[in-house]
């Protein structure tokens, strides 16, 4: 006769997990997690600018604070932590990376902190700004994206092949993949995959910590050869050919979780309908609808600068 037994086990622990990178809509992000979870959201911060906070810590602070439902930080770093009876849903948006160094320029000048590069955005034109960060400072503007999900931000050698296809891999595998120039695609798609683990959460918004307003993606290549002159342009397309073919595949990602959803065109109008109502004036968002395309559902990009 077989015999029966009953065990205490925890169920298991769902966390959001935002990691954010510089200049990819994290301000934006922060702010709908904070109304969603409210005193179970939580910011982590490291001592200086360059600091990494490890798997190990983030188990640490899981652990001594059980009641946090979501974390965002600018100092996590991919590979996902394995913690047990947690349950990690990573949140992580990529951004064309020519419109990054364009906002990047933007923010700093905007800032003026006093720091370095502060003070270099607000004594220099663009072209002038982001020439001397590709003399000088290519860890800054090379394929910074790519570094960040597939070596942990670590930049000791020129991003390759096989960066390339570990970053796509982490993005296939993410929980909440987002594109910044199809941020309502990709929120509505997040919605709907995390409503088993979170049924109450809705991700409208309004713009966080908006600089300068992005180029439409038709004209991206004659504006930024504009601004900042042919050479730069140039450079600055062949230092990043990496997080350009990460962009367009986190793009692929993010229509094909959409192509599934169902109704999810009825789902994108209720969704932008909820982020009029809490815009509730008629500066701010840049509201365009879907298109159909090849038989598919596809989603036109919008203006968002975060």
């Amino acid at each position: 006769m077989r015999l029966d037994f009953t065990l205490e086990v925890p169920r298991p622990r769902f966390v959001v997990v935002h990691y954010h990178f510089f200049k990819n809509a994290g301000s934006t992000i922060e702010s709908i997690l904070e109304r969603e979870f409210g005193g179970e959201f939580a910011t982590l911060h490291g001592l200086t600018a360059d600091t990494e906070v490890d798997n190990d810590e983030l188990s640490v602070f899981l652990s001594t604070h059980r009641d946090i439902k979501a974390v965002s930080s600018h100092h996590l770093r991919y590979p996902l932590p394995n913690i047990k009876n947690v349950v990690i849903f990573d949140l992580c948006f990529i951004r064309h990376p020519l419109d990054r160094l364009q906002s990047m320029y933007s923010y700093l000048r905007k800032e003026n902190t006093g720091e370095a590069l502060c003070q270099m955005a607000c004594r220099c034109s663009v072209e002038e700004f982001l020439r001397h960060l590709v003399n000088e400072s290519p860890h800054l503007v090379s394929n910074v994206q790519v570094l960040q999900l597939a070596r942990s931000g670590r930049f000791t050698r020129p991003a390759g092949e096989e960066d390339l296809s570990r970053a796509i891999e982490v993005v296939r595998k993410m929980a909440v993949p987002g594109v910044v120039d199809l941020f309502d695609a990709s929120m509505v798609a997040a919605e709907y995959f995390l409503k088993p683990a979170f049924p109450q959460i809705s991700l409208h918004y309004t713009r966080r910590n908006v600089t300068a307003a992005r180029s439409e993606i038709a004209h991206r290549e004659k504006r930024y050869r504009e601004l900042w002159g042919r050479a730069v342009y140039d450079d600055l397309s062949a230092l990043n050919q990496f997080d350009l073919r990460l962009h367009a595949a986190t793009v692929d990602e993010v229509y094909g979780r959409l192509a599934v959803v169902p109704q999810a065109q009825d789902r994108m109008d209720d969704f932008r309908s909820r982020c009029e109502a809490l815009l509730n004036s008629a500066d701010g968002l840049h509201l365009v609808p879907l298109e159909r395309g090849s038989g598919s559902l596809r989603a036109v990009g919008q203006k968002f600068t975060d």
